[in-house]
């Protein structure tokens, strides 16, 4: 069953990237290498008075299954440096740190944040903490570029 839901796993690529390719970091120091998560789709603040409180207003950490019996999980995320890869990976983790979804996002390198989405279809861990990840391979192991603890209820 694990493995059906890894394959059924789902990244709705509503890309609403950030920053450019190349640029330098966009956001304020503050939200470097974490995670904004919301039920619903994250209003980033295009100017930059009060960003934080705006961003972290809109944070949530308890997720309940939807009508569909998933779990959508719209994030923003804040890296920690800029991406120097052509492709990053997005990954929940359960309370065992296995894999319940997994995506693969190409085109990223230069980029400093995510707006995004992942679908989770289920876990054999409600209520207990599972982690979101936002990461690039290289070799061995992964490079994290941020992350953020939440619960699937």
């Amino acid at each position: 069953m694990r493995a059906r839901l890894m394959m059924t796993m789902l990244l709705s690529l509503g890309l609403v990237l950030m920053a450019s390719r190349g640029s330098a970091q966009t956001f304020p120091a503050a939200l470097k290498g974490k995670i904004i998560t919301s039920t619903k789709e994250i209003e980033v603040p295009t100017a930059p008075k009060d960003f934080v409180a705006k961003v972290k207003k809109q944070d949530k950490s308890v997720f309940k299954k939807g009508e569909s019996g998933g779990y959508t999980i719209y994030f923003v995320a804040f890296f920690n440096k800029a991406v120097p890869v052509d492709s990053i990976g997005i990954v929940v983790l359960d309370d065992k740190k296995e894999a319940i979804a997994v995506a693969d996002v190409p085109e990223q390198k230069g980029n400093w944040s995510l707006s995004s989405q992942i679908t989770v279809d289920d876990t054999e861990s409600p209520g207990k903490k599972h982690i979101l990840q936002v990461y690039y391979a290289t070799g061995k192991n992964p490079v994290i570029l941020a992350k953020k603890e939440i619960v699937l209820k």
